[in-house]
């Protein structure tokens, strides 16, 4: 008998170890895959299931250098029906490598009040902290996914019209630490893939409350739904940190912004992305709303985004300030962004972006608003492809109207498109970009285009100018606007009060200039307000170049300007006279040519 219980004993243990088996392996792979009831979580929604979760999460904890001794597992939190994942207190992963947290999807169940895990704490604490520091031994965190989960901070659905419950979630994902843990953070390779993240005051958090250096490099946010948390949907800072966003749908967040006063975790700015140091790359990018400040807010840092649909009200991209390094600020690219939503207007969309960092590109964009520009004249920004829906929407800021310090190519019909520095087959390239302070600029024009360029110092000793144009269609012409004037005061802006020449060239126009009607209307310079000075005109054959006329200037009046024989030797034809007339010095014109019916020459 004795023999029989030992043998039934032996075949039991052998039996549990099978189970064990196949409830913690992975065929194919040979990785731990556990649930996380295994632990005793209940996921009722009526169970605090925060000690046994976190129970899991200390089994994939270490302490040593080299990651040895961790537990390698994915901890699967699987639906219940009915159910939810209850938690009061912040799920701290602390020195973990290899660890995957996945459910069986975002959002299983529609509605932000169905999430897997639920936050049901009496402080604004995170719901996962993400915290592995840089202390002595050295414990950081290194490849964490979270995949296909639902995070809320708050039992129901955070409301915009009222005041924030002082119990809400810090965030849903906090990468850093909290006010109190004095240590600098370490997270390698985390990514968030598929995560619905809402009701918090931070979808995902990235810092260091105290001060010290975060180094998060890197983090990959793919294919999320962060939307109606308070403040900011994904705010990045502190050190060395590297963020990359992708096809993601960041929506309806920032509401509160102004609602949070200045503390350990941000500034009071609401804003769907808020970067204020560290880099962020911004891909594919979905969102909506009405944040407080501005959907992408740049405090400092680097932030790139391309390619955005973006129905949000007020800014789409604002850029208070980035990062220097090494003296230089960053710089980076905005590009594919299309900004509009029904219902927009002046007054709840007056300005799409504001830039300013020199030598920021900003290309291929569809906006409704102003962009504004606050830049230093060293490193300009530049904008590309920029087309204006609102009628009236342009360029503004100190950028433009004092420091000058804008370039636009290829704006919305084709304007200002220019090309420094180079030139088309065939052009000699006498000069070939800026290699010294007597080169002179290229300009190359082709097709129906109008380059508008401001030429400073244009003395007689200062910069020059070289202007290639397209010839060979007798029916197209180029046009270029320029502006020069001698500074004395320092750089001032283009304006009505300077001389301003159109110069048109090639097609039937041939060459012919004109100069500006100082009693114009000074902010624009449209076409019919210049008075031509005359030119010299081709055959309308595009095989007779070399067949011209000259076409001396129009007027009804001799020119005003009588200061001494500036315009001795000059003609002009008057329309009231029907005559040419020629200047003899100072101000005495004389007629010249023939009376058509007597044949006898005018005096």
């Amino acid at each position: 008998m004795k023999s029989l219980k030992i043998i039934r004993i032996i075949i039991v243990g052998v039996l549990v170890c099978c189970i064990q088996t196949k409830v913690f392996s992975d065929e194919i792979t040979g990785n731990k895959r556990i649930s996380i009831k295994d632990f005793g979580a209940k996921g009722d929604g009526i169970a605090d299931d925060t000690a046994a979760i976190q129970a899991a999460l200390n089994a994939a904890k270490g302490a040593d250098k080299n990651g040895e001794g961790r537990s390698v597992f994915s901890l699967y939190f699987p639906s219940v029906k009915g159910g939810f994942y209850k938690v009061t207190d912040t799920l701290v992963i602390d020195g973990t490598h290899g660890l995957v947290i996945y459910g069986d999807g975002a959002l299983t169940k529609r509605g932000a009040n169905n999430a897997t895990i639920r936050w049901y704490g009496t402080k604004s604490k995170p719901v996962f902290q993400v915290k592995g520091g840089t202390g002595s031994p050295s414990n950081p965190n290194f490849y964490i996914t979270f995949r296909d989960l639902t995070i809320s901070g708050y039992p129901n659905a955070l409301d915009p019209h009222k005041n924030m419950p002082k119990n809400i979630a810090l965030s849903g994902i906090h990468f850093g630490t909290v006010q109190g843990q004095n240590d600098a953070t370490l997270c390698r390779r985390a990514i968030v893939e598929n995560v619905h993240i809402s009701n918090c005051r931070f979808g995902i958090w990235s810092g260091n409350s105290s001060g010290k250096n975060t180094d998060h490099a890197a983090l990959a946010v793919s294919g999320c739904y962060i939307a109606n948390n308070a403040q900011a949907g994904i705010y990045w800072s502190s050190g060395n940190a590297l963020a990359d966003v992708i096809s993601c749908n960041v929506v309806n967040n920032g509401w509160a912004g102004r609602a949070f006063s200045v503390d350990a975790y941000s500034s009071p700015v609401g804003a769907n992305i808020h970067v204020m140091s560290g880099y962020m790359n911004i891909v594919n990018y979905i969102s909506s709303g009405n944040p407080s400040t501005a959907d992408i807010y740049q405090g400092n840092g680097r932030t790139s985004v391309i390619n955005a649909w973006s129905d949000t009200f007020g800014y789409f991209f604002y850029q208070s300030s980035c990062t220097p390094s090494r003296g230089i600020r960053q710089t980076a690219q905005i590009t594919g962004v299309r900004h509009y939503a029904g219902g927009m207007n002046e007054q709840n969309t007056p300005n799409s972006m504001r830039i300013v960092a020199p030598g920021t590109f900003v290309s291929s964009c569809t906006v409704f608003g102003n962009i504004e520009v606050v830049s230093e004249l060293s490193g300009r920004p530049i904008f590309a492809g920029i087309n204006f829906i609102r009628p009236g929407a342009t360029y503004i800021g100190s950028g433009v109207n004092k420091q000058r310090s804008l370039m636009v190519l290829g704006n919305a019909e084709n304007y200002a498109q220019i090309l420094l520095g180079g030139a088309d087959s065939g052009v000699p390239l006498k000069h070939k970009g800026a290699i010294g302070p007597s080169t002179t600029p290229q300009i190359l024009s082709m097709g129906r285009n109008l380059c508008l360029f401001q030429v400073l110092d244009a003395a007689s000793s200062g910069t020059g100018l070289g202007f290639y144009t397209k010839t060979d269609d007798a029916n197209s012409a180029n046009s270029l606007i320029m502006n020069g004037y001698v500074l004395s005061t320092g750089i001032l802006p283009m304006q009505a009060n300077k001389m301003v020449w159109l110069l048109e060239l090639g097609g039937l126009h041939g060459l012919n200039l004109k100069g500006f009607d100082r009693a114009g209307y000074c902010s624009e310079i449209p076409s019919e307000l210049f008075v031509s000075f005359g030119g010299f005109k081709g055959a309308p054959d595009s095989g007779c170049r070399d067949e011209v006329t000259f076409q001396p200037p129009e007027r009804r009046a001799p020119p005003s300007y009588n200061s001494g024989d500036f315009w001795h030797g000059t003609i002009y034809y008057d329309t009231t006279k029907k005559t040419l007339r020629v200047n003899t010095g100072g101000s005495k014109w004389e007629n010249i040519g023939y009376n058509n019916k007597n044949n006898i020459r005018n005096k």
